[in-house]
């Protein structure tokens, strides 16, 4: 079987710079016949999908977050679409840790190649682009892509903390309307996240139980701007896992249409997208990723 593997040398470190003759080698002893493809600058993963993809059963990336949106968004567009499989090298990984994918590359592969379950998963489409688990506009929002290269590679997950703390004092004012499957909110908020599973920003949302990244539906966390408030109502949020009350709503629904101010800077897996108004869809079950044991079990509803 051929295999395409597409990675971003820049993730990360640049570890996987080191480890493709590993790579290679543990395609062929698992009867695989790899095409190996190194992206050179940002959009190429997503071309080179669009290119490659439907003449393979398996495509592999590794590379953060932002790669694997790519490679997303390239799927998306053809009609016939590959199994994917995912290594993360990057810094946060959100998705890898809700799919169960270790940062170690042996032991990713394994359950790639392996030991791993397929699993159809949803896919949004937000305006004209794809995302895979996250879209998020408001305080600490801009610290997922605001943040050097160089202080990435430097310190890891502490540069978006950094980050985060000099939005931490800037008050979020944005007036919306948010049309979904349940009617209609309109407020000024403080921060929105349509989170599609139970992890965003390195934080594990436990609360958040009855997520599931196949039930065609989304979860949209919707935070009321309180003035002098909206900080400490962010931080227990985060800090206990993701609760709701008359703060913090949360809506599910398969589609949503939030207007918004035109200044209004929407990010999707970690990568500025768009801004101002923004209509959400959910494309069930429309790409199928190979998952842990564990991710599967937890996280798929089974039919």
């Amino acid at each position: 079987m051929n295999v395409l593997f597409i990675y971003n040398p820049e993730s990360g470190k640049g570890r996987i710079n080191k480890n493709i003759e590993l790579i290679k080698k543990e395609f062929i002893d698992h009867g695989y016949l790899p095409t190996i493809i190194k992206t050179n600058k940002p959009g190429d993963a997503k071309d080179l999908s669009i290119e490659y993809g439907k003449g393979y059963d398996l495509l592999i990336c590794a590379g953060g977050d932002g790669t694997l949106s790519e490679v997303v968004n390239g799927l998306m567009t053809l009609e016939k679409r590959p199994t994917v499989g995912y290594i993360p090298t990057g810094t946060t990984n959100d998705l890898a840790h809700m799919l169960g994918l270790p940062r170690k590359i042996k032991k990713a592969l394994r359950i790639i190649l392996k030991d791993g379950v397929k699993e159809k998963m949803d896919i949004s489409e937000i305006n004209n682009t794809y995302f895979t688990y996250a879209a998020a506009t408001g305080k600490f929002a801009k610290a997922s892509y605001d943040v050097k290269k160089i202080d990435k590679v430097r310190f890891g997950h502490l540069a978006y903390v950094a980050r985060g703390i000099k939005d931490a004092f800037v008050d979020y004012k944005m007036p919306m309307k948010i049309t979904y499957d349940g009617g209609v909110l309109e407020d000024t908020f403080g921060l929105i996240l349509v989170l599609n599973g139970p992890r965003v920003g390195g934080v594990n949302l436990f609360l958040i139980k009855k997520s599931k990244l196949n039930d065609g539906v989304i979860e949209a966390k919707v935070f009321r701007r309180r003035k002098g408030r909206t900080l400490f109502t962010i931080l227990s949020f985060f800090g206990f896992g993701g609760f709701s009350n008359k703060y913090v709503k949360t809506l599910k629904s398969p589609y949503y249409e939030i207007q918004a101010p035109a200044s209004v800077e929407w990010n999707t897996d970690g990568e500025k997208t768009h801004q101002g108004t923004i209509k959400v869809k959910v494309h069930q079950e429309a790409l199928e990723m190979i998952v842990s044991k564990r991710a599967s079990k937890q996280l798929f509803i089974k039919k």
